[in-house]
């Protein structure tokens, strides 16, 4: 008796699934590689693990320490308030730099680069003294369901959500609805109907939305590995609540061999200033997914919450897709040829491009980001200046003979200043390596930016001013909302535009575009020849 009803209790939940799933599985999730990279993220609209581990979690968990197994703590996730308290630790030490622990009693962490924030002990009124009460730092945690080393090189991909990615990458015709949907509904209702085995009725004003099924976007090989862009949409069930698709865009670096946590995570952020200087404004990775090929189509996937993710003020809205630079749907070449360029010198440029990607992070033109925005030339590796300039013999002897009269000098700061001066004779200037990278842009595009370099020598001039102290032409405090913008604003549009030149940027067809102004490019653009008349009369030069 007690079989025939297990039967018969199967045979319901058999039906019941059949129902709900056998006629709605999505064409594109039936690739097993692809169904693993949206793991977690359901089938109803929502990303079930990334909403977990988001902040205001609180978890009980028991955790590994060193000498000591399962201790009970609590892992409270707040940005960079997040925190891991542990009762009754046996002894205090430093460090605990990995710790390894369960919770929810099925999901395995790992917490990295651990900083101790605080210990104490109590003492009843027996005089018994307590064990430790611990209060943990973790910069990064990683959910999956093994835990990770951060010495292990086991990492194949890394994956992250962007700020602005459905701007970056604005792939308009991979979703819609039918324009004609009585011209297919009674086909596909008649299909699932058999599927099924029951009618589906159709309604008086039918509607299809539709996913191509075109999950990459953009697939480019560089330096760091294969870098693609993909859709990753939700499929809604259906049903009184209705049906659909919310689309995420997540871009993922595949390695060309094994990672560790920090080698992956530093690839990832190399990217930050790209996509910072594509959008126009700061980027930051929302959300990140780790990825070990264990077997081809069975990945595992780790969901990474890092605690230090920079707080960040996106000043107004995101770019419009048409105002971007490039273009990686509908000027796919010069976007690779772009993107792999640019990674294949971001290790020698990555001090610079990070001053610039930082200077986006504020709407504020002050003076500490007017001397940045210079110093941007001054750190750039030498294959991007001008060569130095080869001293004459006589010149070399005058220098060393001034060196060894001022290294018998006592110690001072004026000793030292010469010293360093001697040290430079010969170097480009940074006026120097300003002109040159304004020189591809003025030879592309110099009629939209008359007198580009004389504007970059009295930039260079404000710099000098409030870094080394000369006299300026002009009372740069009393004129600074005049000047400090606009000398800003042009060192920064040839600093990243050039950059993108030498990747192999087409400007010119840039500049032939129209735009509703939504990128600093195309704003500074528009407004140079008013901000030059402006500067002209300030300077008195015809």
């Amino acid at each position: 008796m007690i079989f025939v009803w297990l039967a018969l209790a199967a045979l319901v939940l058999i039906s019941i699934w059949y129902w709900k799933y056998a006629g709605t599985q999505s064409a594109a999730l039936s690739q097993p590689k692809q169904l693993a990279k949206q793991a977690g993220e359901g089938r109803s609209g929502r990303n079930q693990l990334a909403n977990k581990w988001v902040d205001g979690f609180r978890g009980l968990g028991k955790f590994d320490l060193p000498g000591q197994q399962e201790v009970y703590g609590e892992l409270i996730l707040e940005g960079n308030d997040s925190k891991l308290m542990l009762h009754d630790v046996d002894k205090f030490g430093l460090p605990y730099p990995t710790i390894h622990g369960v919770i929810d009693h099925t999901t395995k962490l790992s917490l990295l680069d651990c900083v101790v924030m605080s210990s104490d002990r109590r003492v009843d009124s027996q005089g018994d003294v307590s064990k430790y009460r611990i209060e943990l730092f973790p910069h990064h945690i990683i959910f999956g369901d093994e835990h990770v080393h951060k010495s292990a090189s086991i990492f194949s991909s890394i994956s992250f959500k962007l700020t602005d990615a459905k701007s970056l990458f604005y792939d308009f015709d991979a979703f819609g609805l039918a324009l004609e949907p009585n011209m297919f509904i009674d086909q596909i209702l008649a299909a699932d109907s058999k599927t099924i085995g029951r009618e589906i009725p159709k309604g008086e004003h039918p509607e299809i939305a539709y996913f191509t099924g075109k999950h990459t976007i953009i697939q480019v090989p560089t330096a760091l590995g294969k870098i693609s862009a993909e859709h990753r949409p939700l499929v809604s069930m259906g049903g009184s609540g209705g049906s659909g698709f919310v689309n995420s865009i997540w871009v993922e670096i595949e390695f060309k061999s094994a990672q560790t946590f920090s080698e992956a995570l530093t690839s990832a952020q190399e990217l930050e200033p790209f996509f910072s200087m594509i959008a126009g404004r700061p980027q930051r990775m929302e959300e990140m997914r780790l990825i070990v090929s264990s077997a081809p189509d069975v990945p595992k996937i780790f969901e990474v919450y890092s605690t230090m993710k920079p707080f960040v003020r996106f000043p107004g809205t995101a770019p419009r897709p048409s105002d971007l630079p490039i273009d990686p749907v509908r000027r796919s070449q010069e976007y690779s040829n772009v993107l792999a360029d640019w990674v294949k010198r971001s290790s020698s440029w990555m001090d610079a491009r990070m001053r610039y990607s930082n200077s986006l992070r504020t709407q504020v033109f002050d003076i500490d980001r007017l001397v940045g925005s210079a110093n941007m030339f001054d750190i750039l590796p030498a294959s991007a200046v001008p060569k130095d300039a080869e001293l004459s013999d006589d010149l070399k002897a005058a220098r060393d003979k001034s060196r060894e009269l001022f290294l018998d000098l006592p110690e001072s700061a004026e000793r030292g200043s010469i010293l360093s001066a001697l040290g430079r004779l010969g170097k480009s200037a940074l006026k120097n390596k300003v002109r040159w990278r304004a020189a591809p842009i003025i030879a592309e595009i110099g009629d939209k930016f008359p007198d580009l370099n004389w504007v970059l020598d009295e930039a260079v001039n404000c710099r000098n001013h409030y870094v080394h102290g000369t006299e300026g032409k002009v009372d740069y405090a009393a004129n600074f909302l005049d000047t400090a913008g606009f000398f800003t604003k042009t060192l920064e549009f040839v600093f990243a535009t050039s950059d993108l030149v030498e990747a192999g940027w087409d400007i010119k067809g840039w500049a032939s575009r129209s735009s509703s102004l939504s990128h600093p490019f195309y704003e500074f653009k528009y407004g140079y020849k008013d901000d030059l008349a402006a500067l002209k009369l300030l300077f008195n030069k015809q």
